[in-house]
């Protein structure tokens, strides 16, 4: 009786596995999973795929850097740009957030001022 090509590809997918435990060469998909640590193999090898290959060296008119004024004008643009996108506040907004911030030091500075008359004090009786 012949076995089917499915089973016999299995128990050749299996002895590739038991031969790349054995530190034999194995080939195919199941020897490749072996030879992955199981925490790369539990995180589907992205080590393998968040890595960059190795920047090759740029030949000819790209590997002159763009003029110094280009870059400035570059990114004077992009500062244009994203100040475009901030919510800026209205006048009224201001004014509260600038009073509240002078109240909160004015009573940081109060506190601070009780603890030095406080420590002067003491320092005095002794």
């Amino acid at each position: 009786m012949a076995k089917p090509a499915k089973v016999k590809k299995e128990k050749a997918e299996a002895k590739a596995v038991s031969a790349g435990k054995a530190g034999g060469k194995a080939k195919g998909k199941a020897a490749k999973a072996v030879s992955k640590p199981k925490k790369q193999q539990a995180a589907g090898g992205l080590k393998g795929r968040l890595s960059r290959a190795p920047a090759k060296p740029v030949k000819g008119k790209a590997a002159k850097a763009a003029p110094q004024g280009n870059r400035a004008i570059k990114f004077l643009h992009e500062v244009r740009v994203e100040l475009s996108k901030v919510t800026w506040p209205t006048r009224e907004e201001l004014v509260q957030s600038t009073i509240v911030v002078v109240i909160a030091v004015a009573i940081a500075g109060i506190y601070i001022w009780i603890f030095d008359l406080l420590f002067n004090w003491l320092i005095g009786l002794l």
